[in-house]
């Protein structure tokens, strides 16, 4: 009686490995737009039509060979909505495909600008009929596309600056009443030289070093994002930039190219 006891669980412990083993381990080293999505806090995608990678899991059995993926599926929706506002949901739903690497956002409608979406993949192999697991929801952000012309056409937009010449810090108060909760907070900065962004008297991202980086300043210049919304508080605020020289002052290079 005490061996079959014993044969019972025995079975009954192999029938529960197998039903846990019967998804594959979800996919790995996911990215969109060549961002991989587990080493940047705070990911911004500058495109209405974004593509996405990843990678198979690679088992530890050495009888696991020639495994292949045959299917996946990408499942997209917005987040972070305000009142009012329809959430958006796009699912790929099975798509029978071995292709894991800039795989195409293909909805029939472009993202947004200035709105925050989450995706996860899951895929099917060719040695077990379920599918893997689902990745974890990551979250990413679009930017305003167009940021040029859309400076250009707001013209009731607020700058901070001054016309002295030896002036790098610059700083902007600005009240949130309580009765207004901001829905998001998003700083675009763009300069000809470094920078340290402030709010509130804390540095929003001491990581951000060396930014934003060289161009060719005469062509393109560069600009970068904070999603500052967690920052910012009711009552005053007060943002504030120190301005370093960089590789655009001349000071930098020993001769006159930039900044003359």
């Amino acid at each position: 009686m005490l061996f079959l006891h014993l044969h019972r669980i025995c079975c009954l412990l192999f029938l529960i490995g197998l039903a846990a083993a019967s998804h594959p381990p979800a996919p790995l080293d996911i990215r969109i737009d060549h961002h991989k999505v587990n080493t940047t806090r705070d990911l911004i995608i500058n495109t209405p039509r974004p593509s996405f990678s990843w990678k198979l899991r690679v088992s530890d059995n050495v009888h696991d060979r020639n495994v292949q993926q045959i299917a996946y599926q990408i499942q997209l929706k917005s987040t972070r909505l305000a009142r009012g506002e329809k959430p958006f949901q796009w699912d790929s739903q099975r798509v029978i495909s071995s292709r894991s690497i800039h795989v195409p956002y293909q909805a029939d409608v472009d993202l947004l600008p200035s709105t925050y979406y989450q995706f996860r993949v899951r895929i099917w192999l060719n040695n077990i009929d379920e599918p893997s697991h689902w990745a974890e929801w990551i979250q990413f952000r679009t930017p305003i596309f167009g940021l040029h012309d859309y400076l250009i056409n707001k013209t009731e937009l607020l700058w901070i600056g001054s016309t002295e010449i030896n002036m790098n810090e610059l700083r902007k108060e600005f009240f949130v009443p309580a009765d207004s909760p901001i829905k998001s907070a998003i700083v675009y900065l763009c300069g000809l030289g470094y920078y340290q962004f402030y709010l509130n008297g804390e540095n929003v991202d001491p990581s951000r070093k060396l930014d934003p980086g060289w161009t060719t300043y005469e062509k393109r210049t560069l600009v970068v994002s904070f999603d500052v919304t967690a920052n910012i508080t009711t009552g005053m605020n007060a943002v504030g930039v120190k301005l370093g020289n960089g590789w655009y002052s001349i000071e930098q290079h020993g001769r006159e190219t930039y900044g003359k």
